[in-house]
């Protein structure tokens, strides 16, 4: 069973609608052709065969490459004339004489080739005339250049005959077939990839594995089948048991070796001293080269091949697979030992530190074992050496540099605690550059080399692991090893043991059990009126965190809100992005959605500055959040866009669920259906199955948010209680939705749990006393009102703050407006009925701004569409956000976008996003516009 079988092939809908469109076309007698690309292995062959099967009327032909078959002149001309000899007679004599010729093998001179395009060009259009005609030629790169010379001249002719071509190639299209529409092939959605694995599968396969299956794949259809059949069952059952990196199929390590075995001795040569040494500049490479004899030119090839890059400053892969397939499948053992010596002697000559590396890289052997040296000899002066490396590495913020030096170092290392301290060490550094299942590798070499007697090593696995856990298992495994490590170094390493409470205390409200949490958070008061360390800063900063959010989940609101808002008052001091993300968490609590946004995105530039890959995903979601809410659903996709890659290429499984949660949520406050339902299975369903209470929260909140702005009350009231049963969720998010909830069982007629909610609520937001929950606690008992609900409405209206939280207050604006036409106030609805949709249209609520439309429309008023809309009215800046008035300020002051980024601790992606937005929204066509705006007039506030 293999790809592209006609019931198999998966996806693709695009490209089978220019297949449909070229054939309908040709069928009119308006024939062209169609160049397939991609990368090898992404579904060309697949698609030739589709297009074969689904264009049954045509009379199809195949002509493929062959690579041993590329220097044969006319080879492929041959096998294509050779099914259509009969209509030979029907060709000018000229013509038929030379495809004969061809035939027989007596093959024209190079300087003939346009007499053969002709013929051929003939031959084609005659059977066009009997019927359409499919031309089908696989792997084009393997064609002569004869053969390619004929199929591009017929390609470029055949407008109005009834032949359509479709060639597929690895290489370039300008070389392959130019003059010729392109199709490029790129990866498939993650949808299709499921669908993939669903249809492949011999065992089952773990959804955890199946994210990690995905995003290892890239969309490749052959990767990801390869990577099906390569792993045991016992892998694809559980993520941690996956080995890193992930091994290469057959085919594929064939296909990213092809070009490299096709290179001249001494161009491969090259490329292996390239992947044995990776960070190389030019004039490095250069020298080396020099010093083995062989000259620097010879990389050419290499170049032209795809294979490397070459710039002024950097030669480099252009695919880090391809390196490693070179490195650790290219090569023969004593060609990579020659490698790492040559490397050794020419870094020594120069000083440079790299020389320590390749020396040790000669003295470890494959295994995982210790080095065979004595105590004290070479091996263990290197392993020092390369241990102060990998510190300098990670102050640099290089943290996959200092975890492979580390790693080398703790081979070299024969004294076990040493040892294993070393791989500790090495696993935390590979967590944070991105490599989970590395790490937890690394972690397993080290538990057995550490004794009962150690409990603070035993304490720092445990804390690894634990975090480990948090971002790729199941959140009740992570709250029990961080609980575990929080008494191992409760003694000896207090700050650590609080933190690693922290941790459990998050571990328990992923899971949605606030029981958890309070645990964690009791624990560490014990730790903390034990210790010595509680006066230390960072402990009792991150201990009150975790208290306070333990105390405001046992109802005991007003001492967890002050202890909260105490140590947020002092988060400006701390400088260690873990800590500054619970300070995000707790500022959510304590409904400071400001607070949350500013800490989260200052975590957010520290961990990117450190190389932490890790903790820079962690983060991101914790951003996307009040980004939401504050800046709109757009600005939340884009970080949680940027979340989810950052997660999924560190094999943060996790994190990646709640991201795409926090992608719905966005999705169902702008009412974009094809969003919701890309994540749905994945979020909702898996993510609860599997403990995942936050992203199963947010995601059925979005959806919910789509029902609520279809009208659809019933059925958004039943995801919004399942969503408020804590058990099932997450407590905050729970809590956070309420008004959405009464919202929605007010309409759907469940009035009675409509005003449980609502008092439980109100009750919340007069604990928290800020006016956001104020607003909504009056929003709510306006809903409930059955007499006289204007003036719970009007004071609503007056706690909405603006800024915050926009798209509340204009559903406050909504119902209000909804109710003033009820009691035929039609005048009175409309001023609240236009601010509503002005601000759904500005942050781009689709189904909101046609709910407030209607009403308009309804009222008397056609406020028409988005589209129509002036932006400008009321005011050139009243449309802009709270952040992109941040972002004009910068712009129209002379900031450079890097700079803008830098100074609200954003992506420069997300600047560039805002700023488009804004051109769009206030009319202008260039920076300079901008800057001209809000220099000559008003300045935005």
């Amino acid at each position: 069973m293999t790809y592209g079988t006609e019931h198999l092939f998966i996806g693709r809908q695009t490209e089978r609608r220019r297949l449909a469109e070229r054939a309908g076309e040709c069928r009119r007698a308006h024939g062209g052709a169609l160049l397939l690309t991609g990368d090898p292995g992404i579904g060309k062959t697949a698609l030739l065969r589709h297009a074969s099967r689904l264009l049954s009327d045509f009379r199809a032909l195949r002509a493929d490459g062959v690579r041993t078959e590329e220097t044969l002149p006319y080879g492929v001309v041959q096998r294509l004339v050779r099914p259509l000899a009969t209509g030979l007679r029907r060709l000018p004599a000229a013509s038929r004489q030379t495809l004969e010729r061809v035939l027989r093998g007596q093959l024209p001179p190079a300087r003939e080739r346009l007499p053969v395009a002709i013929a051929v060009l003939g031959l084609l259009a005659g059977e066009g005339a009997r019927g359409p005609v499919l031309l089908c030629v696989d792997d084009l790169q393997w064609t002569d250049l004869e053969s390619r010379f004929a199929l591009g001249f017929v390609a470029r002719r055949i407008s109005t005959e009834r032949v359509l071509i479709l060639a597929a190639t690895d290489g370039e299209a300008s070389a392959a077939m130019p003059g010729v529409p392109v199709l490029h092939l790129t990866g498939l959605g993650d949808p299709d990839c499921l669908r993939l694995i669903a249809a492949h599968r011999t065992s089952p396969v773990a959804p955890a594995v199946r994210e990690v299956l995905v995003h290892v794949a890239g969309g490749n259809p052959l990767v990801l089948g390869e990577l099906l059949r390569t792993l045991t069952p016992a892998q694809l059952s559980q993520p941690s048991q996956l080995p890193d990196p992930l091994p290469l199929g057959p085919l594929a390590l064939s296909i990213r070796l092809s070009r490299f075995r096709r290179l001249p001795d001494d161009c491969r040569r090259l490329l292996l001293l390239l992947a044995a040494e990776p960070r190389m500049d030019p004039s490095a490479l250069l020298r080396i080269a020099r010093q083995a004899g062989i000259d620097p030119a010879a990389l050419a090839p290499a170049e032209a091949a795809g294979l490397v890059s070459w710039s002024t400053t950097t030669v480099s892969f252009r695919r880090t697979e391809v390196r490693r397939a070179i490195l650790c499948h290219g090569a023969h053992p004593a060609e990579r030992q020659w490698a790492h010596e040559l490397l050794a002697r020419a870094f020594a000559d120069t000083g440079d530190y790299r020389r320590s590396w390749h020396e040790a890289a000669l003295l470890s052997p494959p295994d995982t074992g210790p080095a065979d040296q004595p105590a004290g000899g070479p091996a263990a002066e290197l392993a020092d050496e390369l241990e102060s490396q990998a510190a300098a590495a990670r102050q640099r913020g290089q943290l996959a540099h200092a975890a492979a030096l580390m790693e080398r170092s703790a081979r070299l290392t024969r004294e076990d605690g040493r040892r294993a301290s070393r791989l500790i060490t090495a696993a935390d550094s590979t967590g944070q550059a991105g490599r989970p299942r590395r790490a937890a590798r690394l972690l397993e070499r080290a538990e057995p080399l550490v004794g009962a007697d150690r409990p603070v090593l035993r304490g720092r696995i445990a804390y690894l692991r634990g975090m480990l856990d948090l971002h790729h298992a199941t959140a009740t495994d992570a709250y029990d090893r961080l609980l575990t490590a929080a008494d191992l170094l409760a003694d000896d390493d207090p700050r650590l043991a609080v933190k690693a409470l922290a941790a459990a205390g998050e571990a328990g409200l992923y899971a949605g059990d606030a029981d958890l949490s309070v645990r964690a958070g009791r624990r560490a008061l014990a730790i903390l009126d034990s210790s010595a360390e509680r006066g230390h800063p960072a402990t009792r900063f991150t201990g009150d965190l975790l208290l306070g959010v333990a105390e405001s989940l046992q109802g005991r609101l007003p001492g967890a809100v002050a202890r909260l808002r105490g140590r947020l008052d002092v988060a400006g001091q701390v400088d260690d992005p873990l800590l500054l993300i619970w300070a995000a968490h707790g500022a959510l609590f304590a409904a400071d959605d400001v607070r949350a946004r500013a800490l989260a995105a200052r975590a957010v530039s520290l961990a990117r500055a450190a190389g932490d890959a890790l903790t820079t995903a962690h983060a991101m979601q914790y951003l996307a959040y009040p980004e939401c809410w504050l800046n709109g659903p757009g600005t939340a996709t884009l970080t949680a866009t940027e979340a989810l890659r950052l997660a999924r290429e560190a094999g943060q499984v996790n994190c990646a669920r709640n991201c795409m949660g926090m992608l719905m949520l966005a999705a169902g406050l702008a009412g974009d259906t094809e969003t919701c339902e890309q994540y749905a299975d994945r979020v909702v369903d898996d993510a609860a199955e599997h403990g995942l209470g936050l992203a199963s929260a947010l995601g059925l909140w979005g959806l919910a948010q789509l029902d609520l702005a279809s009208g659809k009350w019933a059925e958004a009231a039943d995801k919004l209680r399942r969503l408020t049963r804590t058990g099932l969720g997450h407590p905050g998010i729970a809590v956070e939705a309420v008004p959405t909830f009464v919202e929605a069982a007010v309409r759907a007629g469940h009035r009675s749990r409509a005003e449980r909610a609502a008092a439980a609520f109100a009750l919340w937001a007069e604990a928290i006393g800020r006016d956001r929950p104020a607003a909504l606690a009056a929003r709510c008992r306006a809903l409930l009102e059955p007499h006289d609900p204007e003036p719970h409405f009007r004071h609503a209206l007056r706690l909405h703050r603006t800024g915050d939280r926009e798209l509340e207050r204009a559903r406050t604006a909504l119902l209000y407006g909804e109710y003033l036409s009820r009691e035929r106030r039609r005048k009175d609805a409309r001023v609240h009925l236009r601010e509503a949709a002005e601000t759904f249209r500005r942050h781009r609520a689709r189904l909101w701004l046609d709910r407030a439309r209607s009403e308009l429309r309804a009222s008397g008023e056609d406020w028409g569409t988005a589209e129509d809309r002036d932006p400008g009215r009321g005011g050139v800046t009243e449309t802009l956000t709270a952040r992109q008035h941040e972002i004009v300020a910068l712009v129209a002051a002379g900031a450079t976008n890097k700079e803008v980024a830098a100074r609200l601790c954003l992506s420069p992606r997300t600047v560039d996003y805002h700023l488009r937005r804004i051109f769009a929204q206030l009319g202008l066509t260039s920076r300079a516009d901008l800057i001209r705006r809000f220099t000559a007039g008003p300045k935005p506030p």
